[in-house]
């Protein structure tokens, strides 16, 4: 695949007589030269700084989930919708977002989604009422979505081709350990100075960060600020470049990909994770912070494995990821549903093990997306994948709260053992959905997986 010709040639300098021109053989050495060198991990770094705040106030509500059901005096449902709304917003603003990006690029998007989620987690430290807490999460919701396919399309600028499988692997799963800090120092601070300055305090800390990728960070290799040429993309207008991207088999492949491997790991670390180790399996709140920060490096751990299956063997690995990931969870579940607890150790930290493979999983999600598109589609298309996730974590963050509603466990002194257990079957309507979608979209995927590697080991595809 060529690049666009806005790309074969740079107003740089002079070059055969013709001024104000060099040809693209000489920027694109000068990129190779970047891709995947110390610069890279700086401009990479800055962005996971990004993609860690995110993903703090993404998770922020779970680590908070009980206090903020005390705090507004809420029911399981209307909790339920703060977190629901959130991802919501996230799912719908994908498409809006991949546009964006790929007409502005990372560095803006980065920094204008973490002024959103600053402005966000600020709402909610003084709202007065429910609704306008819910309102506050919509708002990170905003902001969120417009950071992750921002750090992936950011990845794929500075890294060579065949290192972005594993890269794309540890910037979903390093970026996960932002979860650690709502556990852990958000919770701490909140216990010490209470609701509002504890979100507060995230929404100040959002806008340094945003300040900081504004000033620093680099689109791509050879650029210290975005150039301008982000603006011809999208020259057929939004709605056939839309087509363009949906036509693409692995685009759709990747949003089921997404869509089945997500909401469980989502399930259990924004929202009811810690409720469910409360009320089931007995945990002290201690232990249930533990738990879920036990799975958060078990991600990380599965990321690099999966990143290197998947790098090393991109047709039949990443398909074996995705069914393994997807099947050892469903198997898992049930073991733990169908039975009261506390259950034994060794089967709850197999849950935990697999629960955990989730999020990696879903990662290969980018990898089709990326094997099947033009890179100035990219972003566009990543958004489109990245909806599938959101998507199923919403419906079941939101189908948990009415299932608990519906027994009776409208609140937190009311969840049992067995409603718990009941409400959380929600989950496999939508691995049966979206293990069948990911089953209809293979074929057509692997055979575009199998014609961009065939260029690549001609030498006729051009990053």
């Amino acid at each position: 695949m060529n690049p666009p010709a806005a790309d074969l040639i740079f107003e740089m300098g002079t070059e055969r007589g013709l001024p104000g021109r060099i040809d693209a053989a000489s920027v694109s050495k000068e990129r190779d030269a970047q891709r995947g060198g110390i610069k890279a991990y700086l401009m990479w770094s800055l962005a996971m700084v990004g993609y860690l705040f995110a993903m703090a106030c993404r998770s922020s509500m779970s680590a908070t989930g009980i206090q903020a059901a005390h705090h507004f005096h809420t029911t399981s449902t209307v909790l339920s919708s703060f977190v629901y709304l959130q991802l919501f917003v996230y799912a719908v603003m994908q498409i809006p977002a991949g546009l964006l990006l790929d007409r502005y690029g990372p560095r803006r998007l980065i920094s204008a989604g973490c002024v959103l989620m600053s402005a966000g987690q600020t709402l909610l430290a003084f709202a007065p009422a429910a609704w306008m807490a819910v309102i506050g999460r919509a708002v990170v919701g905003s902001g969120d979505a417009l950071i992750f396919i921002s750090a992936i399309r950011l990845v794929a600028a500075w890294f060579p081709v065949r290192r972005l499988p594993l890269m794309n692997q540890l910037t979903g799963q390093l970026g996960s350990f932002g979860q650690l800090i709502s556990i852990y120092p958000f919770v701490w601070l909140m216990n010490l100075t209470g609701w509002s300055a504890a979100f507060a305090a995230a929404g100040g800390i959002g806008m340094m960060i945003a300040v900081c990728v504004l000033l620093f960070l680099a689109d791509r290799p050879g650029t210290a600020r975005d150039d301008g040429r982000a603006a011809a993309r999208h020259p057929a207008g939004i709605w056939p470049s839309i087509a363009v991207a949906a036509r693409q088999r692995g685009t759709i492949c990747g949003f089921w990909v997404h869509f089945t491997n997500v909401f469980s790991n989502s399930m259990m670390n924004s929202l009811w994770g810690v409720p469910f180790l409360l009320t089931v399996e007995r945990y002290t709140r201690q232990q249930a912070s533990a738990y879920l920060g036990a799975g958060i490096v078990m991600c990380a751990v599965w990321a690099v494995v999966f990143g290197r299956i998947a790098g090393i063997h991109p047709i039949h690995g990443r398909a074996l990821i995705v069914y393994g990931s997807s099947g050892a969870q469903m198997i898992l579940w049930a073991a733990v549903l169908t039975t009261s607890g506390p259950h034994p150790f060794w089967l709850t930290a197999t849950l935990l093990a697999a629960v955990s493979s989730g999020w990696p999983a879903a990662g290969v999600a980018f990898d089709y997306v990326r094997d099947s598109n033009e890179s100035g589609n990219l972003g566009l298309a990543t958004g489109i994948a990245n909806m599938g996730g959101s998507f199923s974590a919403s419906i079941v963050m939101l189908g948990v709260g009415v299932l608990l509603d519906m027994q009776g466990a409208s609140s937190p002194t009311l969840y049992t053992d067995h409603a718990m257990r009941v409400a959380l079957l929600a989950q496999y309507p939508l691995w049966i959905v979206g293990l069948v979608g990911f089953a209809l979209m293979l074929p057509a995927t692997l055979a575009a997986v199998r014609r961009r590697y065939a260029d690549i080991s001609a030498g006729r595809w051009q990053d």
